[in-house]
């Protein structure tokens, strides 16, 4: 056999393994096609479609660090009785990280949307309500606690759910201040049914019905009822909100006018309750009336200088006044400092508050 003949034959040897080996090869399936996630821009900045629906979901939330200190914000951990009121001997300090769930999706009604809003707080000193009559804090020890703040669900102007009186969310809260209610303005939470009016140029309503916890306890099938009516032209605007108590059978108005001037905002608002003798879920002042005043200037496009006076008929004052620093966007530095005098006794505090906001 000469060489020519040896290299024919292992040509064709070859071939043929090549041949059988290309008939057994296995052939891989086509990938399925990667659905990404796509941005929803119909309902606000940082709305995404739920992979394989038409409904949009923004997740947000903060996380929070306070340290408080002197005789209003701080603590006495060797107070009378060992209780330990508000003293100023300890320093308070809080953690909290909360997070927002939204839901939005178009309806034949218009926008579906629900909210919900969960905190979880960890305290260097809780707190219990030994001390209440005083208006103080009281020492316990560390803590953490869980609250489900808002969970409701809005559509065609409904609301229906968990959130926070219209007495309260409808008018505004007191101000830019850390501690806007240490001359408080009615109780928070709520269990609402609850229909909102917007006519698009300025002219809003609100009447809520509510479950609102209350300190009496003469309850029946007749809920809280909250009220308002409000007009803004964009620079100014004024609104009235009413609540009936069904309970004490007695309730509360709230006034309040808004304007802008410039970097300069300022808002004056009254609380007036219906029975100065006892105070309900809606007028958790002192007396017959409360009025709180306030400001907020923008110093520059990081700093926001705020302040805040209210007073009200029980001879009970506060002044409250603070600086935001945005560091970097989202990440905003608050020191504050405050005064109050409840008509007895008067004390100061200070605090400083780290926020990281997503």
């Amino acid at each position: 056999m000469n060489i020519k003949s040896l290299l024919l034959g292992s040509a064709a040897a070859l071939a043929a393994v090549s041949g059988a080996q290309a008939a057994d090869a296995i052939v891989a399936a086509e990938p399925e096609p990667m659905e990404y996630v796509r941005v929803c821009d119909a309902f606000g900045t940082g709305f995404f479609y739920i992979p394989g629906t038409e409904t949009c979901l923004k997740i947000g939330g903060y996380v929070r660090f306070d340290v408080g200190g002197g005789e209003r914000l701080g603590l006495d951990t060797n107070g009378a009785n060992g209780y330990g009121i508000h003293g100023g001997d300890e320093w308070n300090t809080a953690a909290r990280f909360t997070l927002n769930v939204e839901t939005a999706s178009d309806t034949e009604y218009g926008a579906l949307k629900t909210f919900v809003e969960t905190r979880f707080n960890y305290r260097g000193q809780t707190v219990d309500g030994v001390g209440a009559a005083l208006g103080r804090d009281v020492y316990t020890g560390h803590g953490t606690d869980v609250s489900l703040n808002f969970a409701y669900i809005d559509l065609a102007g409904f609301r229906v759910g968990k959130t926070e009186t219209a007495f309260y969310t409808f008018v505004g809260y007191a101000g830019n201040v850390i501690n806007d209610d240490l001359i408080s303005g009615g109780v928070y939470d709520a269990n609402v049914i609850q229909y909102n009016y917007d006519n698009g140029s300025g002219l809003t309503a609100v009447i809520s019905l509510e479950d609102t916890d209350g300190a009496d306890s003469r309850r029946d099938y007749v809920p809280n009822i909250v009220g308002g009516l409000g007009y803004s032209t964009g620079a100014f605007g004024v609104k009235l909100v009413g609540g009936y108590d069904a309970a004490v059978e007695e309730g509360a108005l709230k006034l309040r006018a808004d304007g802008t001037f410039g970097g300069v905002s300022v808002f004056a608002m009254a609380g007036w309750n219906t029975d100065g003798d006892q105070q309900n879920v809606y007028a958790t002042w002192q007396g017959d009336w409360a009025v709180w005043l306030g400001a907020s200037a923008a110093v520059t496009e990081r700093v926001t200088l705020n302040a805040q006076v209210s007073f009200d008929d029980g001879d009970a004052l506060a002044a409250v006044a603070n600086a935001n620093f945005t560091v970097v966007p989202g990440f905003v530095v608050t020191p504050e400092v405050v005064y109050h005098d409840d008509g007895t006794d008067d004390s100061w505090g200070g605090m400083i508050r780290f926020q990281r906001s997503f």
